[in-house]
């Protein structure tokens, strides 16, 4: 079997500073992410065309992250989605490279979401397009269960995330799932998500999310959703490192420092590099240990310039006495 697939939304990054986030109309919030038809979307653009100065073009999308990570570290990754049959599909199937792409539809147009950074804040607009498109059949699933791992991720519209919960009930046992819900899948509810959640192996989620989630704390929160499915929660806390909560244990992991350019797609590093020590059988706080240095140099650069890759596995494996 092979390593990891991911399955979730494939958009091209447009990464922009700007002064604040009262653009074309809208004031966007922090941290936060939203879908935008086409003409709020234009009418932002516009705007941010004007305004803004930008950093960078990359692929992007949660899962996409994750799984471009493993590959770059050697991991034998794949994934399923769809991007459009344009100049940006063929970007985003370039910036994937060492993912076998065979569970990638192209049509329609390529997703394509803008991330606004303002000082230290951060927030996303995302136009769906191609990915709400996604379609699960016998292919898919059979595709899935030749991997140890299926790494989920959020899409926009309702016949994707009937998708995600058609092929998350064809997995087999031994496939273990993980899953990066977001604050888009966070904010339909946890009933709606709950099929894709009571799945779950390893669910990575941030405070804010949690408290939505579950109406309660992190601690109590994490518990609460380990009752529902799955084994391990990973909270995300950003500069303030992660929390791993398993077997009624919890574990803080400390941040590691870095030099802050741009922490689009950080948390998404994260995980890839958490599932990476996972499949290496690393346990659960070494694992979290190489995430979190993984996730400090990614966000040292725009994009994905600086993910970790074969060398800083090597340099981690080695600092452990073993081989990559």
């Amino acid at each position: 079997m092979r390593d990891a697939l991911g399955v979730g939304a494939l958009n091209l990054d447009l990464i922009y500073q700007v002064d604040d986030l009262n653009l074309g109309g809208m004031r966007l919030r922090p941290g936060g992410e939203i879908a935008a038809d086409d003409e709020r979307f234009t009418a932002l653009m516009d705007d941010v065309l004007a305004r803004g100065r930008l950093l960078g073009r990359s692929g992007g999308g949660s899962a996409a992250n994750a799984i471009t990570a493993m590959a770059r570290m050697g991991m034998r990754t794949g994934f399923i989605g769809t991007v459009g049959a344009d100049e940006e599909g063929e970007f985003l199937l370039k910036e994937m490279a060492g993912t076998d792409l065979k569970g990638v539809a192209m049509k329609g147009r390529s997703g394509v979401c803008l991330s606004l950074l303002a000082g230290n804040d951060r927030s996303l607009v995302v136009r769906p397009n191609a990915n709400d498109m996604l379609t699960i059949g016998p292919a898919e699933i059979e595709l899935a269960n030749t991997y140890h791992a299926v790494h989920m991720s959020s899409f926009s519209g309702d016949a994707a995330l009937k998708a995600q919960i058609a092929l998350t009930e064809a997995l087999v046992d031994e496939v273990m799932m993980s899953f990066d819900p977001g604050m888009k899948y966070v904010s339909r509810g946890l009933e709606q998500i709950l099929p894709l959640v009571r799945r779950t192996d390893v669910l990575f989620v941030g405070e804010r999310e949690l408290a939505k989630l579950t109406g309660m704390g992190g601690e109590e929160g994490a518990f609460r959703i380990i009752e529902l499915g799955p084994d391990i929660v990973v909270l995300k806390k950003g500069a303030e490192g992660s929390v791993i909560f398993a077997d009624g244990e919890r574990h803080p992991i400390p941040a590691v420092s870095a030099n802050v350019v741009d922490t689009t797609g950080a948390g998404d590093v994260f995980a890839g590099a958490f599932i990476t020590g996972l499949l290496k059988r690393w346990g659960l706080k070494t694992s979290a240990r190489f995430a979190s240095e993984a996730a400090a140099r990614s966000v040292e650069a725009p994009g994905r310039e600086r993910y970790p890759d074969r060398g800083s596995l090597a340099e981690f494996s080695r600092r452990r006495g073993e081989k990559a």
